[in-house]
């Protein structure tokens, strides 16, 4: 009889240990996760293959360079100016490495709010809910991203994802260093529902003529 009480007792304790257990994800760290599978994160895993073409537009002509990424065996190809390099982008060389900052560059204008997911181990988050955007004035939600002070191209900056109630982000703001200013303001545009992704093929700078875009998706 006693052995019987004893088991109820501790079954009670982990009953009421588990339910007072918290949430591991904070509530930041859950809108990540749902702005990255919005855009199309768990699509992106069956990916074969992404090519794409990136371009500033710009007054005396626009500048563009090709991609063509294996998602599966990390190859890279970059098409520019009838210059065409492969590599792996997981095993570089002192020559790849200058390359694949390019990559890494127009990688993120494409997929931005993919690295949300990639990135979760390497930067903080914190949520700011109806703020008021910096390009087109919206009232939308703020997701922050800090990255750590290590690794990487450029450490220590941070990214602000505005988004909406349907996790669709609508501008995203860049800060160098973590500054208070902002160092770039783009405004998505154009979306394209492609393979299971969702990607802006148009980011116009706030307050300027010119603008970054994205053509030719390929998706295997």
């Amino acid at each position: 009889m006693k052995k019987f009480f004893l088991f109820l007792i501790l079954a009670s304790l982990t009953l009421v240990s588990c339910a007072e257990k918290p949430d591991t994800l904070s509530k930041a760290q859950l809108r990540a996760q749902a702005v990255a599978k919005a855009h199309g994160i768990d699509a992106f895993n069956t990916l074969n293959q992404i090519a794409f073409t990136w371009g500033v537009a710009r007054e005396g002509g626009n500048f563009e360079r090709r991609w063509i990424w294996n998602t599966q065996e990390d190859l890279v190809t970059r098409i520019a100016q009838k210059d065409t390099v492969t590599y792996n982008w997981k095993a570089l060389d002192s020559v790849s490495n200058e390359i694949n900052k390019g990559f890494i560059n127009d990688k993120y204008w494409l997929v931005a709010p993919l690295q949300l997911e990639w990135d979760k181990e390497s930067y903080e988050v914190s949520l700011e809910e109806n703020v008021v955007s910096l390009g087109n004035e919206e009232v939308l939600d703020k997701l922050t991203i800090t990255y750590g002070n290590e690794g990487g191209y450029t450490p220590g900056d941070a990214y602000d994802f505005y988004i909406d109630d349907t996790n669709t982000v609508r501008e995203w703001v860049f800060r160098r260093g973590a500054a208070e200013e902002a160092s770039i303001v783009s405004i998505c545009e154009d979306y394209l529902s492609l393979g299971g992704l969702l990607i802006a093929q148009r980011h116009q700078r706030a307050g300027q003529d010119g603008y970054l875009y994205l053509t030719d998706i390929q998706i295997e």
